[in-house]
């Protein structure tokens, strides 16, 4: 399987935070090198002594693109390209290092000697995310299993980071991030990365978390770029985001909706969106359901 390239949108921004986010990006790259991964940066308004060696720049200059414009330039490079995967990353995501944290040191190699066909339907994955789920009890429950086969659960969110099967080689076609979330005034409609696996899934494509990886994200909303720090603002902003996506798709206002409603209608939508364990060594004829 060709799985090289680590695709990183970053823009370092302005103001009295722009060296730590440098900081942070930096230690993201050494994660990036440490699993023989070549990144690939979407820099946006760089500056000469941010570009860093043994990185390939996609340059841009001026207006500053939003985060899902410039996952989108990214995108296009990754379809064109004969990989048949790709990690796609905000520049403050990558990995926990250390054992506690499931297959983190592992992922890279492990990922890449999967029998191709065991992932099928595994069109897009996510790591989990600490800060949503704990992930201590699960691993330890699991911990003999999870030597021959991963647990992958459908989800519908690309926040961050995420891997990507090269859909134009494999399906014949190219999805991308909605431009609708842009606003006239250039200002953030939310839930794009919400927006985009559902669109998969609409499309017949497998999305997912995998249990067995552990998403670190530096900066949060304390150093990001683009996140307000007034938790009601981003409450508010992630209702109007939910809202667009309901009246996108016919689905039930998130907010008044049943818990898990969403799902339940991707679900019926899209028959291979169910829980899957993929075996990392041995070609199996269909994916094994976690319930069997």
């Amino acid at each position: 399987m060709k799985f090289n390239n680590m695709y990183i949108i970053s823009w370092f921004g302005t103001g009295d935070k722009v060296q730590k986010r440098i900081e942070i990006h930096d230690r993201q790259l050494q994660w990036a090198f440490n699993n023989d991964l070549k990144p690939v940066v979407f820099a946006q308004n760089y500056i000469d002594e941010q570009y860093r060696d043994n990185v390939e720049y996609i340059k841009h200059s001026g207006q500053v693109l939003l985060p899902g414009e410039a996952r989108n330039k990214l995108l296009e490079h990754f379809y064109a390209s004969d990989e048949d995967y790709a990690i796609i990353a905000d520049n403050d995501c990558y990995l926990y290092k250390g054992a506690k944290y499931g297959a983190n040191d592992t992922f890279v190699e492990t990922f890449r000697n999967i029998p191709f066909s065991n992932l099928k339907y595994i069109d897009m994955f996510t790591p989990l995310d600490p800060s949503l789920k704990p992930f201590t009890k699960e691993l330890a429950e699991n911990k003999s299993s999870d030597e021959t086969s991963w647990r992958f659960t459908p989800a519908f969110i690309a926040q961050g980071i995420f891997v990507l099967k090269n859909l134009k080689k494999h399906h014949g076609v190219e999805i991308y991030f909605d431009d609708a979330f842009v606003k006239p005034d250039r200002s953030i409609l939310a839930c794009e990365d919400q927006d985009f696996p559902i669109n998969l899934i609409y499309h017949g494509f497998g999305s997912f978390i995998l249990n067995n990886i552990i998403k670190k994200e530096e900066a949060a909303s304390s150093n990001s770029t683009w996140v307000g720090d007034e938790k009601l603002d981003r409450q508010n902003k992630t209702t109007e985001g939910h809202d667009f996506i309901s009246q996108k798709y016919g689905l039930p206002i998130q907010k008044t909706a049943p818990r898990g409603e969403w799902m339940r209608r991707l679900k019926k939508i899209n028959t291979n969106l169910k829980p899957t364990k993929v075996n990392l060594f041995h070609e199996t004829e269909t994916l094994e359901s976690l319930f069997v």
